[in-house]
């Protein structure tokens, strides 16, 4: 068994935004943590719907062959907005624990972006209009992050698709001031990864 007693953290996402954005949340903690940080493994699930069947086979088969169970960390990361609209949500998350808990892994947690991922890109509005080149916006119209970030890009005549090549721009937010604004949400993260700032 590679891991033996190492710890391994492992992060499921919904798409390649959110890919982008926890792959430069962990480098920023790599590169300024006070202690090293324990491994990480991020998955892409490519939407919201897989995670269920995803989940316990990525665990089964690519992370329980090297590393004990009791050393799993599993974080699930998601949207909360289709939770929120929908009468039969995508995604069972008591199913995902229990499946979870039939392989030995007992540690589990969620990462919720209220209402979406691009509520938490809005926070860094100035590095947004930087890469749109366009003049700095104090405000933003839009029924929710999603669209606003639509209207901004359509300012920097681009189109923002989740999922698409315009994910790149994740590349150039303050990660910092984002975690700052954010803290409670990576708490939980931060005390698994053994992050010290």
């Amino acid at each position: 068994m590679v891991g033996g007693n190492e710890y391994i953290i492992v992060l499921f996402v919904e798409g390649d935004t959110d890919y982008e954005f926890y792959n430069k949340l962990i480098q920023y903690y790599r590169a300024n943590s006070k202690s090293n940080i324990r491994t990480v493994k991020i998955y892409n699930l490519k939407g919201i719907g897989r995670f269920e069947s995803k989940v316990v086979a990525k665990i089964k088969y690519d992370i329980l062959p090297k590393f004990n169970s009791d050393r799993i960390i599993v974080f699930c990361c998601y949207d909360t907005d289709v939770f929120e609209l929908g009468k039969k949500p995508p995604t069972n998350w008591k199913f995902i624990q229990k499946q979870l808990n039939n392989v030995g892994i007992t540690d589990f947690n969620e990462i919720k972006a209220v209402r979406m991922i691009e509520d938490w890109f809005l926070i860094d509005l100035s590095n947004l209009c930087n890469f749109l080149k366009i003049k700095s916006q104090k405000s933003v119209k839009g029924k929710d992050g999603f669209d606003k970030i639509k209207n901004l890009f359509k300012k920097g005549n681009k189109i923002y698709q989740k999922g698409n090549n315009s994910h790149k721009f994740v590349q150039t937010l303050d990660i910092s001031l984002i975690r700052k604004s954010l803290k409670n949400k990576f708490k939980k993260l931060e005390e698994k990864l053994k992050v010290r700032l």
